[in-house]
């Protein structure tokens, strides 16, 4: 369908954006689903956290079925709160977290990093931390690797704010190493009511640490990527950290297959 003409500057943005994307992707467009891409091997001297682990023969990573009339675990209980109260309970939990002191981490914070888009998003965004743009801005994702995230949630149709963005850990870890399991742990509150507040339709969990935070993780540390899971009822899709993927740019392709899963669930259409 030919758009508008009051509709053309918004549609040659989107197209625009897919473009860029693709270009990332080498311009593969839309990967086959009957014949997966192979993950690339990491470079020499490994990719970090979020490096493909071996293939295992083990079990498999318990999937979540997308059709099935039931999920896996409970959905999130109780009515939905109308719109004013949701942006007021976020904003009492953005005030706890700008003032928290549980754990180690809030001794080198610029700005806690709460969350950016919008809390009635159908599709959730979960990374593992700040880095020193984002202890800097006081938002996540607003680094190279948010960059390279923006262009990715434009591919699958979205605006830059029309989805939800937030991190296991709100303060940046020294260095921007991996947030400790008990730092997380100290700051799972601010997740998880973020998450039973948004009640988003679909989460993706961008890296290791934050399938470990959402507890997606599978028991051998194997196959977490690119299954579906669920957290509470809600379905979660696991994929690569963008910053993985700025050292290691060969597994854009096996994250655009992940996230065509997530737009198919969705119903979403990509702008191509």
């Amino acid at each position: 369908m030919i758009p508008d003409d009051d509709e053309l500057p918004s549609a040659i943005a989107e197209a625009r954006a897919f473009l860029e994307w693709e270009s990332e992707l080498g311009g593969i467009g839309y990967v086959r689903r009957e014949r997966p891409v192979a993950a690339a091997r990491p470079p020499a001297g490994g990719g970090g956290r979020d490096a493909p682990a071996p293939a295992s023969r083990a079990t498999e990573s318990p999937s979540f079925d997308p059709a099935a009339e039931k999920p896996r675990a409970p959905m999130i209980e109780g009515p939905r709160v109308t719109e004013p109260e949701l942006s007021q309970r976020l904003r009492v939990l953005t005030d706890d977290a700008a003032s928290c002191t549980e754990c180690r981490l809030h001794t080198g914070r610029t700005k806690s990093v709460f969350s950016r888009g919008v809390p009635t998003a159908d599709l959730v965004f979960v990374g593992e931390g700040p880095g020193e743009t984002e202890d800097l801005e006081g938002l996540p994702f607003v680094g190279e690797a948010g960059k390279l995230l923006d262009k990715m949630i434009a591919a699958m149709g979205y605006g830059r704010d029309d989805v939800y963005i937030c991190n296991v850990v709100k303060c940046r870890p020294p260095k921007n190493r991996t947030p400790e399991p008990d730092e997380a742990r100290s700051c799972s509150r601010f997740l998880t009511g973020q998450i039973e507040l948004v009640r988003p339709r679909a989460i993706v969990s961008l890296g290791r640490c934050a399938a470990e935070g959402l507890g997606v993780m599978p028991p051998d540390g194997r196959n977490w990527r690119g299954a579906w899971t669920s957290y509470r009822g809600i379905p979660v899709m696991p994929t690569y950290h963008p910053a993985y993927l700025l050292r290691s740019p060969e597994q854009k392709r096996v994250v655009w297959e992940d996230l065509q899963k997530v737009m198919a669930r969705l119903g979403q259409r990509s702008v191509k």
